[in-house]
């Protein structure tokens, strides 16, 4: 039995500065300039778009074969194992401010061993802390698991969307460009996002993936601008991965009980298969 406790204690602190020319890049992938002027004015990031900074960045040597700093030193080595993002649950405590000097503290919080039938499965839950001026403004419970590299999940999740209705659909397809682009903008070198031979041959994908923080933040800018309304929190869980090119649909759905709660979903447009499901709650 692995003891991982010592990785337990050990904290990752990263400061950047949240540049405006971040939020431009990003709108640019999707929206027009008349949409990105609204937050300017504001002067804050929009709500999730956290993912943008706070880049790791390391020398080349340290860096494995899929793209991710070699692990061991803040993460477990989990030997012959794949590393996915499966989700987050974020709390909106205050707003981050554009162009000011923020700092992320990242503690791994637990690890699970969810093994099966000989197949290695570890669950990481990162605890992501961001301040400005030493007072916290977002809180992130984040969720990776390390997965056997030619572990293949047959099961398929279809839409249960009892006690809620459709408010906002909309059809969307990341290619190549989006990907490429996006993994620039966060300085992401994880191979799956642009090394198609690599993803298919080495992580036994069909095609290359679409990143689960840009399918969230495109998932709350689609909530943001149909409702406007003030976010508490935000939960997401990547039930599979979302190929390069695949067509899917956007869902918000509102809560017919609870007043203050959605979801969204991200669907297959064919299979229907449901690829990413997320709760929100306004204040």
């Amino acid at each position: 039995m692995n003891n991982f406790n010592n990785y337990l204690k050990k904290k990752k602190i990263i400061k950047d500065i949240l540049r405006e020319e971040k939020v431009h890049m990003f709108f640019s992938l999707f929206n027009s300039k008349e949409t990105s002027k609204l937050y300017f004015k504001k002067k804050n990031i929009p709500l999730g778009w956290h993912w943008l900074y706070f880049s790791d960045n390391f020398f080349l040597e340290e860096t494995d074969s899929d793209g991710h700093q070699k692990r061991g030193a803040f993460f477990p080595k989990f030997k012959g194992c794949k590393r996915m993002f499966a989700g987050s649950e974020i709390i909106f405590l205050n707003n981050l401010a554009l162009n000011s000097l923020s700092t992320k503290i990242s503690q791994i919080s637990k690890i699970e061993n969810k093994s099966k039938n000989k197949k290695k499965i570890y669950f990481v839950t990162v605890k992501n802390t961001y301040k400005v001026k030493n007072k916290n403004v977002l809180i992130e419970n984040q969720k990776l698991v390390f997965i056997e590299k030619n572990y293949k999940s047959k099961k398929k999740i279809k839409e249960q969307n009892e006690g809620y209705k459709v408010i906002s659909k909309r059809n969307v397809c990341f290619n190549n460009v989006i990907l490429f682009r996006y993994s620039a903008i966060t300085y992401n070198s994880h191979r799956i996002h642009y090394d198609q031979e690599y993803t298919k041959k080495k992580e036994g994908y069909k095609d290359l993936l679409v990143h689960g923080p840009l399918l969230a933040s495109y998932a709350l800018e689609q909530f943001r601008r149909m409702k406007n309304l003030n976010l508490e929190s935000f939960k997401f869980k990547m039930l599979k991965p979302v190929n390069v090119n695949e067509n899917v649909i956007f869902k918000i759905l509102k809560n017919l009980e609870n007043k203050k709660n959605f979801r969204i979903t991200i669907v297959n447009k064919n299979s229907k298969e449901v690829k990413f499901i997320a709760s929100c709650n306004i204040k």
